[in-house]
């Protein structure tokens, strides 16, 4: 887990948790309302379940998991690794990179490496490559549409919530007012869970995996360009300059000290 997912549950949540202290003047248990809490989370899962395939509901686990071990992507160090690849390239011949395509992390590389070994024509290395990238790009999303439907539906059954314990209180409007105050609460608890589901839980991690979607993308195309750069027998510090092309200035600025 990054150190920015950290510091936002902590705050985030700490936030709310502190909030909730001071209001109720200590009492949290104020705030635990069991069947408000069920309806509310269960029914914001079975209608997100209701609204798209298995495969995607069974892939919940791998995405909690991808936004839980958010691996950054090291851009600068991806680029002198592709750098150092068109050197070994250039010097040795493309034949040179077989034992470093075994060994490289990443199996999109590998796949990239082994193609321009085996003298692949860089059109069909392209389409390959560029098939993978948006195959990719298409498993992603649905990590992203299961928790942004959760958060789309989380305010409507808090909502229901509320509205449901609003009519078991108004059958009772006759009775002690402390007993009306205290369904009054239980029925605001609904809004209140629908509000924390949002903003607390499915909607932060719909937003990171859409950007750990994107940073991964972006990491795919830099390898495209890169092998594509190699197969061509560009020279190293033109692979380089149309890799660096990728960063901003003031990224391309901290590479050479950060080498």
């Amino acid at each position: 887990m990054d150190l920015a997912t950290i510091i936002g549950l902590v705050l985030a949540w700490g936030a709310v948790v502190f909030s909730m202290f001071h209001a109720s003047e200590g009492h949290l248990e104020a705030y635990v309302k069991p069947p408000e809490m069920f309806l509310v989370f269960g029914g914001a899962l079975g209608a997100t379940m209701l609204s798209m395939p298995l495969h995607t509901i069974t892939g919940a686990v791998n995405y909690l998991k991808k936004w839980v071990l958010n691996k950054e992507a090291h851009i600068e160090h991806l680029i002198k690794e592709m750098v150092n690849y068109a050197e070994t390239a250039r010097r040795d011949g493309v034949l040179a990179l077989e034992s470093v395509a075994r060994e490289a992390p990443d199996p999109f590389l590998r796949r990239g490496l082994q193609l321009t070994i085996d003298g692949t024509d860089p059109e069909i290395i392209e389409r390959i490559m560029r098939i993978e990238i948006d195959s990719m790009t298409e498993r992603h999303k649905h990590g992203k549409h299961f928790f942004g439907t959760m958060a789309k539906f989380g305010p409507g059954f808090g909502l229901m919530a509320t509205l449901i314990a609003q009519v078991a209180m108004f059958r009772d409007l006759g009775g002690d007012a402390s007993a009306i105050g205290n369904a009054l609460a239980i029925a605001l608890t609904g809004t209140l869970y629908g509000c924390m589901l949002q903003n607390l839980v499915a909607g932060p991690v719909a937003e990171k995996l859409a950007m750990k979607s994107h940073e991964e993308i972006f990491a795919k195309e830099i390898i495209l360009q890169g092998v594509l750069s190699i197969q061509a027998g560009n020279n190293p510090r033109v692979v380089e300059m149309q890799l660096l092309s990728f960063l901003s200035s003031r990224q391309q600025t901290a590479m050479p000290k950060a080498a």
